[in-house]
């Protein structure tokens, strides 16, 4: 629904813009396209890989993980993966995909944190995850599970040399964001970049709240880590074209801040003030 909401606020947009985007649509370079919001049918997910592409190269990486918590029918991490092949072309970094998904619905509800006025058991089922691997065909990982029981192993997968970049969280319970959560708690903060992108599906609705779903579990996260918080994306809209998309709101960065390139500076010659600023820029980084 955000989506197409989305796509009514651009075209309530001037004449000129509406030109402009068709322009970059037929003609544009992938940058262009995802400021534009056209690069896929999940531009969050676009707008998140490419910050963790950049962030990997300022760390001189060249590749990265991305995952989806809650993968559904799959539209989602079909988009990922379009998007991880527009990422890589355009700047060399290669994206790691992983899914996540009970693929038998959401478990039941265990008290009001959970928004059981919104969601019960069962909803939103995996129907046919054979078939979403065959269209993966080995462009994504598929762990199917409860994600209390899957996260752990995954974490111990991260390496420094593929760090996790980007986390889509749409699991839409309390309880499950909670145990997603977990893949943030690794010891070694070098399996992360210094700040990861995240997308949060269920902190937009009327009933949403900080006492309740996923707000509830990064308010708890915050209080209990010290050197890893959540805050929100202070880049967003920034000078996007379309500065009153749904989906900014929607967007956290977690920063890990026991991470190494934020705990001593860089070993280089001084930089003048133009030269920070145009490097910034070209890392996306302001």
């Amino acid at each position: 629904m955000a989506g197409w909401l989305d796509r009514i606020r651009m075209l309530n947009s001037p004449l000129h813009m509406l030109a402009l985007a068709a322009a970059v649509k037929w003609f544009g370079g992938a940058r262009a396209r995802e400021r534009f919001g056209l690069l896929t049918v999940r531009p969050m997910y676009a707008y998140g890989l490419f910050r963790a592409a950049d962030l990997a190269r300022w760390c001189g990486l060249r590749r990265v993980t991305a995952v989806e918590f809650g993968v559904a029918t799959g539209a989602g991490l079909l988009a990922m993966v379009e998007a991880a092949g527009h990422v890589r072309r355009d700047t060399g970094v290669e994206v790691r995909v992983v899914g996540f998904d009970t693929a038998a619905g959401l478990p039941p509800p265990t008290d009001h944190r959970d928004h059981p006025e919104l969601w019960s058991e069962g909803d939103f089922a995996m129907v046919h995850h054979d078939e979403l691997r065959a269209r993966l065909a080995g462009r994504a990982e598929l762990v199917i599970g409860d994600i209390a029981d899957t996260v752990g192993p995954f974490r111990e997968s991260l390496a420094p040399e593929a760090p996790l970049g980007f986390v889509s969280m749409d699991v839409d319970l309390y309880s499950s964001t909670v145990a997603a959560l977990r893949v943030f708690e690794a010891a070694d903060p070098s399996i992360y970049l210094p700040a990861v992108s995240v997308y949060l599906d269920d902190v937009a609705m009327f009933t949403a709240n900080r006492w309740c779903g996923e707000l509830a579990a990064i308010e708890e996260f915050n209080t209990a880590h010290e050197l890893r918080k959540f805050d929100v994306d202070r880049t967003l809209p920034g000078r996007r074209p379309w500065p009153h998309l749904n989906w900014y709101a929607r967007m956290r960065v977690l920063h890990v801040l026991d991470h190494p390139r934020r705990r001593r500076p860089e070993a280089r010659r001084g930089l003048a003030l133009d030269e920070d600023q145009r490097r910034l820029r070209e890392y996306g980084l302001m």
